[in-house]
Order: structure tokens, then C-alpha cells, then sequence
């Protein structure tokens, strides 16, 4: 699939076509076809636009995992507009900065987040439209519109235009390890090169059930979602992380694939080991993190095959991985470059290293972030001649593998050398 002239509206309409009557959300009760989806989308796609949304404008997204994000996530898409998913950990000066910075012309608040965004001074959202994900009985204050009251009341006309492959299909906000949030422009040919790398990295395929851990405002939860949805296969979303929860539905379900973070991984593996564990194929998680007796267990109860993997938001996602074998071969490798990226290590005055010195991951690739929204200043410091400076400092391997050795913001220059705190 090419990442040229595609979008990610573009992909639900496709997959419609393709596959209408595979599900492609399922949930404890219920489930929502390709067709279904195609549909639901248009129609928020329909609302929004004659609420006066328009192309370029950006959504906020503040919500759990669930099926109306996703549907939002491919509305906006479809819309020209940018999601903009907000992480729910973020305090409210955190988040009210996020708002303003990012000029949000529109708010969707899911089921679960509803009653937080309640306590928030009302002033935040002046002058926005605002939908919340609700139970029908649930009163909502003057202003707010219901999620499903939008879906029922417009048509699922498909647009007669709509967003490019370079236009920007979500601003993601990302802090790094100094100073405010800055937004990541990644356009929507970055989501589908991302996805053909995620489904040459670990398999994905149409007869893949991915349970959705991860929340859609962190980059791999975004990405292995709609990467699922390339591949035209199902996905569960979890809400919040119970790993007996988890563990019970992957069993019923027939789950293949999950994305994992510490401690969430152990934990899982933990509770499979109390049964009934379920078959899986694959499970993803960070490099460098995970001890072998881990992944070996993973490997016996669950059957699944480990990856861990390095990424990066200005990226686009997952930027290298390596199985479960290797890590163990090779304890603390980061694994390869995905297919999609040419990679650099260069020093400190952007010289290429030779290979086991270390030095600063420079990438080139259809994945990588437009810029920094409106901040030209880091978006110049970010990118040096078409490759983007991802901060991290690694070593290439004689067998073609990185392993991270630090960040690049610690690097000291003295002398005409480059000293690192960890030498």
C-alpha cells in the first residue's frame, strides 16, 4: 500500500470495500464491522464540518481507549481536520496549555474522562464545540453535545474532498526530557509508512486481533492501532489496564498481538501464568527493558514471540526492533532499523562514526514528523540536511544491530573530543 497519494480516510474507505464485513472493533457484548466503521466516521465527518470544523482545524482528544476515539481518530481524518489526543496523566495547566497552544476549535471527551473535565473551569472550553462519549442518562452541561446524538442526526455522505498525504493528520504532543510540550506534525503519510514497517517488523495481518493497551495519545498506541487497520485486521480496545481483565479477554477473544510497557508486560505474564492463557503470536515492547527469564516465560505460557523495540514521536513510532532470540543473544541490543529509515550514528559535529563508537541517531524516512508546530526555531534544531537529529546516542554493532548508549543532550565537548557521562 503507498504512502504517496493514500490517507488515513482514505484507508477506512478502502478497507470497507475490501473487507465490510470483517470487524474491525470488537468489545465484551459487540462488535463493529469495516463497513460500519466507513460509516460511523462520515457521519462525525458530516457533523463536524457543518459545525463550521474545517480542514487544518485542530480536535482535542481527551478520552480512554474505546470504540468512539477510534471513530474520531479516522473522522478527523477524513475531515482534513487534526486530532490532537491529549495524555490523561498531564495536570491541568499541563492540559490548558495544551488547549491553547494548539488553538483547539473542537473537544471530544470520552465516557470515562467526562466527569473529570466537569471540575475544570468552564472558561477552558469557551467559544469550542464540545462532545462528550456518554450514557444517555448522563446530564450534560449547557453547550455540550452527546456522541451519538451527532452520529444519528447526519448523513454518511462521503466528502467530496478531502486532506493530502502531507497534510497533517495528528499533532501529538511530546515534552522529551526538557522544557514545554512541543507538538509533533505528523502528516498522513507518516501513520501509513509507520504502519508498513510495524506490519513488516512483526507480521501483522488480517487475521491479527490486536488488544489495544496502549493509550492513543502515546505514539505506538496510535500507530499499532491504525497498523492493525492497514492490515485489515481486528482490534480490542481496553479502556484501562487490569491485567486479569486483559488476560480473560485476550482468552476469549483470540487475541494475536498487544503492545507492552513495563510493568504491564510482567504483569500480564504474571496473570496468564494463572490461566487460562491465551495463544498469542506476538507481543511488543520497549528494548532494553525486559529481563530474559521474562521473555522466556512469555515465550512458554503465552506462545508469543517478544520484539522490543526503540521509537521515537518526532519519528513517527517505532523506529528499530529484535526478537525475543536476539535480545537474549545479545542482552541489551535495541535490535535493526526498520525498513522505511535510512539511519546515520554521527558525532557531535555531524560526522558519520565508525561502526562501535557512539554517536547520535540521525534518521531519513516517510515516517518522520513535518516539524514542530508553530516553533520553526526547534523544528530547525531538529533536522539538519532532510535528517531528523533523534537526541539519542547509539552504537551499530558488527552485526548491523544499535544499541543505545545515552542521550546526545549529555554529551560534553572538550578538548575536540566528545565525552559522554556514561565513559
Amino acid at each position: 500500500m503507498g504512502t504517496e497519494w493514500f490517507t488515513l480516510g482514505d484507508l477506512v474507505r478502502k478497507q470497507a470495500v475490501s473487507h465490510p464485513n470483517r470487524s474491525v472493533l470488537i468489545w465484551p457484548g459487540g462488535h463493529m464491522s469495516y463497513a460500519q466503521l466507513d460509516e460511523r466516521t462520515s457521519r462525525i465527518a458530516n457533523a463536524l464540518s457543518e459545525r463550521g470544523i474545517r480542514p487544518g482545524d485542530r480536535v482535542a482528544l481527551l478520552t480512554e481507549n474505546s470504540t468512539a476515539a477510534v471513530e474520531w481518530i479516522f473522522a478527523l481524518a477524513k475531515l482534513g481536520a487534526m486530532a490532537v489526543p491529549i495524555n490523561l496523566r498531564l495536570n491541568p495547566q499541563e492540559i490548558a496549555y495544551i488547549l491553547e497552544d494548539a488553538g483547539v476549535a473542537a473537544l471530544f471527551a470520552g465516557r470515562m474522562v467526562f466527569p473529570v473535565l466537569q471540575s475544570l473551569p468552564p472558561d477552558w472550553f469557551e467559544g469550542i464545540l464540545k462532545v462528550a462519549a456518554t450514557d444517555d442518562g448522563t446530564p450534560l452541561p449547557p453547550g455540550w453535545e452527546r456522541h451519538d446524538a451527532l452520529l444519528q442526526a447526519h448523513p454518511d455522505r462521503p466528502s467530496q474532498s478531502g486532506p493530502g498525504p502531507e497534510d497533517p493528520a495528528v499533532l501529538l504532543y511530546t515534552s522529551g526530557t526538557t522544557g514545554r510540550p512541543k507538538g509533533c506534525m505528523l502528516p498522513h503519510r507518516a501513520w501509513l509508512a509507520n504502519g508498513v514497517n510495524i506490519m513488516a517488523a512483526f507480521g501483522v495481518h488480517r487475521q491479527d486481533t490486536y488488544l489495544a493497551t496502549l493509550p492513543l495519545f502515546h505514539v505506538a498506541g496510535l500507530g499499532m492501532l491504525i497498523a492493525h487497520v492497514q492490515a485489515g485486521a481486528t482490534i480490542l480496545p481496553l479502556p484501562k489496564w487490569d491485567p486479569e481483565q486483559a488476560v480473560r479477554l485476550a482468552h476469549e477473544t483470540g487475541v494475536t498481538t498487544t503492545f507492552l510497557v513495563p510493568p504491564m508486560f510482567g504483569q500480564l505474564v504474571e496473570a496468564a501464568a494463572r490461566g487460562p492463557a491465551p495463544r498469542m503470536r506476538a507481543i511488543v515492547g520497549g528494548a532494553g527493558f525486559e529481563p530474559p527469564d521474562r521473555i522466556e516465560a512469555a515465550e512458554r505460557i503465552l506462545g508469543a514471540t517478544f520484539y522490543g523495540i526503540y521509537g521515537q514521536t518526532e519519528a513517527g513510532n517505532i523506529v528499530t526492533a529484535a526478537r525475543g532470540d536476539e535480545i537474549k543473544e545479545r542482552p541489551g541490543t535495541y535490535g535493526f532499523v526498520l525498513p522505511l529509515f535510512d539511519f546515520r550514528i554521527a558525532d557531535g559535529f555531524g560526522q558519520d562514526v565508525d561502526p562501535g563508537e557512539v554517536g547520535e541517531l540521525w534518521l531519513r524516512g516517510p515516517s518522520l514528523m513535518t516539524g514542530y508546530w508553530r516553533n520553526e526555531a526547534a523544528t530547525r534544531e531538529a533536522f539538519q540536511d532532510g535528517w531528523l537529529r533523534t537526541g539519542d546516542l547509539f552504537r551499530l554493532d558488527d552485526d548491523g544491530s544499535l544499541r543505545m548508549v545515552d542521550r546526545a543532550k549529555y554529551l560534553i565537548k572538550t578538548g575536540g573530543e566528545n565525552v559522554y557521562p556514561q565513559e
